[in-house]
C-alpha cells in the first residue's frame, strides 16, 4: 500500500484530471461552468442593483409624498390622451422620429463654432469634397 502513495501516484490522477480537460468535452463543460458562473454573477449583479433602485425609489417617495403624487399626476395626463386616440398617438411618434432621422442623415449639427477645438472630434476643413 506504500508504493500506491509515491510520487507517481498522484501524477498519475493528475494526469487523467488534465487529459479531461484536453479532451474536447471536457473544454466543452468547463466553459459551459464559465459561462454559468458569469451569468449568475451578472443575474445577481442585475438584483442588487434592482432592489437598491427600488429601495431610493421608495425611500425619495417616503420624503417627498408630493413628488409621486406630481408623478401619477402627470403620468395620468400623458396616457389618456394616448388611450382615447392610439392611431393619433402612433402617428405622432412616428413623425417624430422620421424628423429625427432626417436631422441626422441629413448631416444637421449643431453650430460648429460654438464648439470649443478641444471638444471638436472631426476636422471638417480637412474633410471637404473639392
Amino acid at each position: 500500500m506504500a508504493e500506491n502513495r509515491g510520487p507517481n501516484a498522484n501524477t498519475q490522477r493528475g494526469r487523467s484530471a488534465n487529459q479531461d480537460q484536453d479532451r474536447p468535452e471536457g473544454l466543452v463543460d468547463q466553459a459551459t461552468e464559465a459561462v454559468r458562473n458569469v451569468a449568475s454573477g451578472v443575474s445577481d449583479l442585475a438584483q442588487d442593483t434592482y432592489e437598491r433602485g427600488a429601495r431610493y425609489v421608495r425611500e425619495g417617495l417616503d420624503r417627498y409624498p408630493e413628488a409621486g403624487r406630481s408623478i401619477r399626476e402627470g403620468s395620468r395626463a400623458v396616457s389618456r390622451p394616448i388611450e382615447q386616440y392610439p392611431l393619433a398617438a402612433v402617428l405622432l411618434f412616428g413623425a417624430f422620429g422620421y424628423l429625427v432621422l432626417y436631422l441626422h442623415g441629413s448631416g444637421w449639427q449643431w453650430n460648429r463654432d460654438s464648439v470649443p477645438d478641444y471638444a471638436r472630434t472631426r476636422d471638417y476643413s480637412r474633410n471637404t469634397r473639392r
